[in-house]
């Protein structure tokens, strides 16, 4: 862990009510980072005032710092415009509103220095619900996070390519982040795209199960779960899903993968396309040809659900 430099980078939005309570525990952190970088989305409430107000009343004008974007990124570009703006080795990501546990920075580096081969490195966490209107975390994502203090190495599967891990859990060495820039298109979320590419890279992907930080769950959360039940919705998000697919076996072939990585995509992607046709063209014959996909879907129960829209178009 010697010299090794620690970027943590925020983006944030009208997030004045939680940030103080996210902003002292980076700061307390058993090995705190070199710099902390926030890039605001131009935000209607006074996060800028919170965060430079933070920054001076504990002196840390040298290393912290927040800018103000010139027009709204929207929060997939401002991440990565803020993580283009880090100088570490490593770059922690963190939301505005959660709460780290004081030795996340140090477990994640050592576990970084002895794995090498590691690009991105994930944790589990604790949902912390906010508000009458805080969605609950489903079973399925809550039993995949057991906090037994396992270090699982992800590997390219048919379901891996589903994100399994949220932004705020994940650091990244800075020189992979900027080999996969090249990869990326606007509105492409961070956390997905390390998520995909480094599964890309043999051992490229770890997840160490352990809480270590509490996610603040609550109505205005980005990431919503159980938002994509409409037509509309479901095409855009399968749509963006499509393009990173294409983006992932474009790295792929271009680091002369396995052909078994490759064909695996190719088919995620045809698998992508016909849900697509399905219901956005209500092409109810795409229906049986996917019957041999659903071994690729991420819940089998989806078929039928986009069956049903479909027939409905809803």
């Amino acid at each position: 862990m010697d010299n090794v430099k620690i970027s943590v980078v925020i983006a944030s939005y009208n997030g004045a009510d939680y940030l103080v309570e996210q902003l002292e525990s980076i700061r307390t952190q058993t090995l705190p980072p070199d710099e902390l970088i926030i890039c605001d989305d131009r935000s209607k409430d006074n996060t800028v005032e919170v965060a430079e107000e933070y920054i001076k009343e504990h002196k840390l004008e040298g290393s912290w710092r927040i800018t103000v974007n010139e027009q709204n990124l929207g929060y997939a570009d401002n991440f990565d415009h803020a993580a283009k703006q880090a100088k570490g080795e490593l770059i922690f990501f963190s939301d505005q509103d959660d709460v780290w546990n004081s030795d996340k920075i140090e477990i994640m580096t050592k576990i970084m220095a002895e794995h090498p081969e590691c690009k991105v490195l994930c944790t589990d966490y604790v949902p912390w619900y906010t508000g009458e209107n805080a969605p609950q975390a489903p079973k399925s994502v809550m039993d995949r996070m057991p906090d037994n203090g396992v270090l699982e190495t992800v590997k390219l599967k048919k379901k891996s390519v589903y994100i399994g891990a949220l932004g705020c859990c994940m650091c990244v060495r800075r020189e992979f982040y900027t080999d996969i820039s090249s990869y990326r298109f606007s509105g492409w979320a961070q956390d997905d795209r390390m998520w995909k590419m480094a599964q890309c890279e043999p051992g490229g992907c770890l997840i160490l199960h352990r809480n270590l930080i509490k996610h603040r769950i609550h109505g205005n959360n980005t990431s919503t779960y159980g938002k994509y039940h409409t037509v509309e919705r479901r095409v855009k998000l399968f749509s963006e899903m499509l393009e990173a697919e294409k983006q992932m076996l474009k790295y792929l072939e271009d680091k002369k993968a396995e052909k078994t990585d490759i064909k695996l995509i190719i088919k995620h992607i045809h698998m992508m396309e016909k849900r697509i046709d399905l219901i956005k063209n209500r092409k109810l014959l795409k229906t049986v040809p996917l019957i041999g996909y659903i071994s690729y879907y991420e819940r089998k129960k989806s078929y039928l659900v986009e069956l049903y829209m479909a027939v409905k178009g809803k």
